[in-house]
């Protein structure tokens, strides 16, 4: 689809980068940009190009100095647009394996730098620790996830493994999940995380719980961009 999102150029236009799932399919990135050119929201989509290329998807999961390398990308991205525009905010979307870039960079970037990061889907272990990158979000991490996915972020991901390198199912299957022996001042960013578990109501936008339909044009439109904005808002 063609790109109709904003140019991002000006006061108060923000920012959304989208980092795709492995495979190089980007399926949500493509559609958020259209959605939210369509809806005329006032910021630039840019996604993030960090696969090796369309259908590599195990060497997508298993190259960490790739994920290293790439959220560093992303992290000097934000950071440049943040000092270029001042008071523009940035937002940070991930799918599935794309979601372990967009928390490798959080965990770069200050405090307070990015405005809200949604996660849909993430193939990252469910007990990986939020902390630092809790501490770069300015109002709060949404994390979308059901207990349908079994055969990508269930089966697939016992057997080869998650983005962060852990033979277990993930969270977009169960969900974050605080790890033991934090301390009080370690838990405490875990107050900016909020869990959205999948529900049959959102069947409605083709989204019947599996690995796909997260990152489809209904979906998005009424669960996610309500997100990408300053203003509080997002669908229930």
């Amino acid at each position: 689809p063609p790109d109709l999102s904003a140019d991002g150029d000006g006061d108060g236009r923000g920012l959304v980068l989208v980092a795709d799932g492995c495979g190089g399919l980007e399926l949500c990135g493509m559609s958020l940009r259209y959605v939210m050119g369509a809806m005329r929201a006032p910021h630039a989509v840019r996604l993030v190009p960090w696969g090796h290329g369309f259908g590599r998807w195990h060497a997508d999961l298993t190259n960490v100095a790739n994920r290293e390398a790439k959220g560093r990308v992303i992290a000097d991205e934000v950071a440049a647009f943040h000092a270029g525009h001042p008071g523009a905010p940035v937002f940070l979307v991930g799918k599935s394996g794309g979601s372990g870039l967009m928390i490798r960079a959080l965990e770069l970037l200050p405090v307070d730098v990015v405005e809200r990061v949604v996660l849909l889907s993430p193939a990252v272990s469910p007990t990986y620790d939020l902390s630092r990158a809790l501490h770069a979000v300015r109002r709060e991490m949404v994390v979308f996830w059901s207990p349908l996915d079994v055969i990508f972020l269930g089966l697939g991901t016992r057997v080869f493994g998650t983005i962060d390198r852990v033979r277990t199912v993930s969270a977009g299957l169960v969900g974050f999940r605080v790890p033991g022996g934090l301390d009080a001042p370690a838990r405490a960013p875990y107050a900016k995380l909020r869990q959205v578990r999948w529900r049959p109501a959102m069947a409605r936008t083709w989204y019947f719980g599996g690995h796909l339909g997260p990152d489809g044009p209904a979906f998005l439109k009424k669960y996610v961009v309500p997100l990408l904005q300053v203003a509080e808002g997002p669908a229930r």
